[in-house]
C-alpha cells in the first residue's frame, strides 16, 4: 500500500516542478518580445527633497500686451506627460516628468493655462532625474511628489494648451489637452 502513495507524492512534485519551468519560461519570452511597459506616473528616487508648500495665486492684473515667451532651445528638462480628468476640478491633475540630467530647482517656475490662471512652483521644490510630479488642481496637502493649487473650478479644458515656463520667462513645455 505504500508504493501508490510515494507514487503520488513524486507525480505532485513532478507537476509542481513542471509548471514552474514553464511560467519562468513564460515570461521571460514575454519580457524579451515586449520589454518593460512604461507608467505615465512618476518614479521618484530616494531620498525626496524636502515637503513643499504651494500657495494659489490670482490671475495677475489686466496689462498691456507683454511679449510672448521665449520658447527654450537647450536640452529637454521638464515633460508635460498629461493633464487628465480635465473639466472636473476633482478629479483633474497634471503630470511633470523630468526627462534631462541633473537635479532641477523649480523655484519660480510657473504652470499656466490660455485664461492666465498660474500655479508659481515653491522655493525648494526639486525634480530628480526621472522624477516627476502631479499637480491637482483641488484642495490638498502638498507633498515632495503632489501639489495641489487649492481650486474650487477647473482650471483645463479640451483643446488648451498648458505651457511650463521656467523664471527666465523661457518655455520649456507645452500640452494640448485632450
Amino acid at each position: 500500500m505504500r508504493r501508490p502513495r510515494t507514487s503520488l507524492w513524486l507525480y505532485l512534485l513532478l507537476n509542481v516542478l513542471v509548471s514552474a519551468a514553464t511560467m519562468l519560461a513564460v515570461l521571460y519570452a514575454w519580457e524579451r518580445t515586449h520589454g518593460r511597459a512604461q507608467s505615465i506616473l512618476p518614479v521618484f528616487p530616494t531620498p525626496v527633497a524636502a515637503q513643499a508648500t504651494v500657495t494659489p495665486t490670482a490671475p495677475p492684473p489686466p496689462v498691456e500686451a507683454a511679449p510672448s515667451p521665449t520658447p527654450y532651445t537647450g536640452e529637454p528638462l521638464v515633460q508635460i506627460v498629461a493633464v487628465i480628468g480635465a473639466t472636473d476640478p476633482q478629479q483633474e491633475y497634471v503630470v511633470l516628468k523630468r526627462v534631462g540630467e541633473g537635479d532641477l530647482n523649480m523655484d519660480g517656475w510657473v504652470l499656466r493655462d490660455e485664461d492666465g490662471n498660474e500655479l508659481r512652483f515653491p522655493p525648494g521644490l526639486t525634480l530628480f532625474p526621472n522624477g516627476g510630479l502631479l499637480i491637482y488642481t483641488r484642495t490638498g496637502t502638498d507633498t515632495v511628489s503632489e501639489l495641489y493649487w487649492n481650486r474650487s473650478e477647473a482650471v483645463w479644458r479640451p483643446g488648451e494648451v498648458v505651457t511650463l515656463v521656467d523664471p527666465a520667462g523661457q518655455v520649456h513645455a507645452t500640452y494640448t489637452v485632450p
